[in-house]
């Protein structure tokens, strides 16, 4: 019989130079990012897991509902229930053990393209996303560069993380829509291992389309615990 029909023939890879050209026109958007936005308000509920076998067998610890204000370029989050429950007056850092995050909305894109981080940035492949092309790129930001920093409840500690991954930008228009994130942690952290999967998506608020955060997930490992955050972002309005 003959031979099948390719369904596509395999899209060649950018040469060095376009592959740099790609790459500033990347970085300027991510630059610029939080500035285009207006104030915003969102929902972001985050649902927090553990596993303390170290088996992937999760088991759900609470839900926390925050309401993420997002003015003069700055993101402040407050919680505004735990499990449902209306809450007031708590912060991130005195809810009960387990994992919190925050700098999903823009400023870890921010940090990430700062010229002083010095962010090796590598050509890895195409990809499609969400049904739409994408450039992919393999980073990696050196802990002595790196502003990411995790926060270990027990010790009190505050840890300063280099980081590595992938960024996946849409190639109609330079946008970042996913960052997949594996930290570089020090030898002596009590955590061994965090990643993150943060993913951008086009969101339509009165009238106007946005790029902004929709869904993240959050990994960590101290000993045999693992820990999982599933976050989602929702209810966009523009103003406070």
């Amino acid at each position: 019989p003959p031979a099948p029909k390719p369904v596509g023939a395999a899209i060649p890879a950018p040469d060095s130079v376009e592959q740099k050209k790609i790459l500033a026109e990347i970085a300027e958007k991510a630059r610029n990012y939080m500035q285009s936005l207006p104030n915003l308000t969102c929902l972001r509920v985050t649902r927090r897991y553990e596993d303390s076998a170290g088996k992937g067998n999760y088991r759900l610890i609470d839900t926390l509902a925050e309401q993420l204000s997002f003015f003069d370029h700055k993101e402040n989050y407050k919680v505004v229930s735990v499990n449902g429950l209306s809450v007031t007056n708590i912060k991130q850092d005195q809810l009960r053990s387990g994992m919190t995050s925050s700098g999903e909305f823009g400023s870890m894109l921010a940090n990430m393209f700062d010229p002083e981080a010095e962010t090796e940035f590598n050509w890895e492949r195409w990809a499609t996303l969400r049904g739409r092309r994408m450039y992919v790129y393999n980073y990696r930001v050196l802990q002595s560069r790196s502003k990411y920093s995790i926060y270990h409840q027990k010790s009190g500690r505050m840890i300063s993380a280099g980081h590595h991954g992938l960024v996946y930008a849409d190639s109609d228009n330079g946008m970042v829509m996913r960052i997949k994130m594996d930290c570089d942690l020090p030898r002596d952290s009590p955590i061994q291992s965090v990643s993150l999967d943060l993913n951008y998506d086009f969101v339509k608020i009165s009238e106007q389309v946005f790029i902004l955060p929709f869904r993240a997930e959050v990994l960590s490992r101290e000993g045999r615990l693992q820990v999982k955050n599933e976050i989602d972002f929702a209810l966009f309005k523009i103003g406070l």
